[in-house]
């Protein structure tokens, strides 16, 4: 009988727990206002931990960027548009730290950037693409330090650099020309 009543109140207090809402207020607040303040502890309003969305505004007032800030820390979806309207970027914070994917676009609509970050830092592949949506740069990361294959294209599609880092050592052609004559 006691595990019976044991397993019900747990599930009666699971049940009571208010589910997580990662979602701030829809609070916004200019980032040019002096009251809100970016501080080593996270961001401030009227001196208090924020709660909403730190907003950036064209001149025709439309928002143009938008980060929810949650306990003072940034969290959740934050977005921006180029001043036509179309996206300019996405990304991920988690307790006030970037996680998951950050895409940024060409104003053509192709992707500019594509990075990947675990804990505020780069971890995994990474990708730089020119406006006619050619790669320019692939790199590999483990916790934000150079880790594995990098490669870089020039605008021609012509390979320019292809080596491997591996315990902050380069392995390989990394393409660069020097400046000094040959013999220096």
């Amino acid at each position: 009988m006691r595990p019976l009543i044991t397993i019900c109140l747990i599930i009666l207090l699971a049940g009571c727990k208010q589910p997580a809402n990662n979602i701030p207020p829809n609070i916004l607040v200019q980032n040019y206002d002096p009251q809100l303040k970016k501080t080593d502890g996270g961001w401030l309003y009227k001196g208090q931990p924020f709660n909403g969305y730190m907003v950036e505004s064209g001149l025709d007032g439309r928002v143009l960027y938008k980060l929810p800030i949650i306990g003072g820390k940034e969290e959740g979806l934050a977005e921006g548009w180029f001043d036509t309207g179309e996206k300019l970027m996405v990304r991920h914070y988690a307790h006030g730290l970037q996680q998951g994917r950050f895409v940024q676009w060409w104003p053509n609509g192709n992707q500019r950037y594509v990075f990947n970050f675990a804990g505020g830092k780069m971890q995994g592949q990474q990708w730089v693409f020119y406006p006619n949506g050619h790669k320019r740069q692939e790199s590999n990361f483990a916790a934000g330090q150079l880790d594995g294959l990098q490669r870089a294209w020039a605008a021609d599609g012509k390979l320019t650099a292809n080596y491997a880092v591996k315990n902050n050592r380069l392995y390989g052609v990394v393409g660069t020309k020097s400046c000094l004559p040959v013999g220096h």
